[in-house]
């Protein structure tokens, strides 16, 4: 991408700084979150650039929802909406960009984007894979573009209420064939009520242990120890940003490494 490593990496490592300071109240499960601020290093071809962004972000998880410890609560589909950096709208201006799209390339199916979402009280990331159709960008005043996204499930931190609430985000602005590359890394800055919904979880239910008559002869011989074999195919379906290594491309690339800086700034709990 047309952004410089350097500010790239810059980004990514002191991304999330304050990711979570926020001081988290409870919101009804159905809300959606406040609009949040964030502040963006993003680039547009060899323009470079810091601007603030604001977004509201919301999940399909609906009031009253239960569930057992151990158990997921899908948050598909997820929305949102982002206004994007004066800087960053102005720049596209200056580059004769009249139209912006976020849809999957079909060469590559890449994600044009990724937020972090995390269960309040976890060190779980929940990464959230982001997209957006055509927008035109206005002769003037701000570009809010309309977010669509898919999460899977996340689980509870504990029993009683569980939170769900965001962290940073990067995204990849499609400019047309022609046109230079764009995106941003977007840090969350607001100091306010981060969360975007909240479910229940309760206990889960106890095992009853099974008395044994007698022991068998498996329990009293020496096992056979298996061969173990580590794979690259390990299951870990929903801890890592690792899926966005998409193909080798200039937005799944920025997004892959800027993910990781976010996921080191997302341990940094409040």
């Amino acid at each position: 991408m047309s952004m410089s490593f350097r500010a790239v990496t810059r980004a990514g490592l002191v991304g999330g700084a304050a990711l979570l300071a926020a001081v988290l109240t409870t919101t009804s499960a159905s809300a959606a979150s406040a609009e949040l601020a964030y502040s963006c290093d993003y680039g547009v071809g060899a323009t470079e650039g810091t601007g603030d962004a604001t977004a509201q972000w919301d999940s399909s998880i609906g009031e009253g929802v239960v569930t057992q410890m151990g158990r997921d609560v899908s948050i598909d589909p997820f929305a949102g909406t982002i206004t994007l950096p004066e800087g960053f709208t102005q720049a596209l201006r200056d580059a004769g960009i009249d139209e912006v799209d976020g849809q999957r390339p079909a060469a590559t199916g890449d994600a044009r984007g990724l937020l972090l979402t995390l269960v309040d009280g976890s060190d779980e990331e929940y990464p959230v894979e982001l997209s957006f159709q055509t927008f035109s960008v206005p002769a003037e005043g701000p570009l809010v573009i309309t977010i669509g996204g898919e999460g899977g499930s996340v689980f509870p931190a504990g029993v009683g209420t569980n939170t769900l609430v965001a962290s940073d985000f990067v995204l990849s602005v499609g400019t047309g064939d022609q046109g230079p590359e764009a995106g941003m890394s977007c840090t969350l800055t607001d100091e306010g009520d981060i969360s975007i919904d909240t479910f229940e979880a309760t206990a889960a239910p106890t095992p009853t242990a099974t008395a044994t008559a007698t022991a068998t002869a498996s329990e009293t011989a020496t096992p056979e120890r298996p061969d173990v074999v580590q794979t690259d195919f390990a299951d870990d379906s929903h801890s890592s940003a690792a899926p966005l290594l998409l193909g080798g491309s200039a937005a799944g690339a920025v997004v892959a490494l800027m993910a990781r800086g976010v996921r080191r700034g997302a341990t940094r709990r409040h």
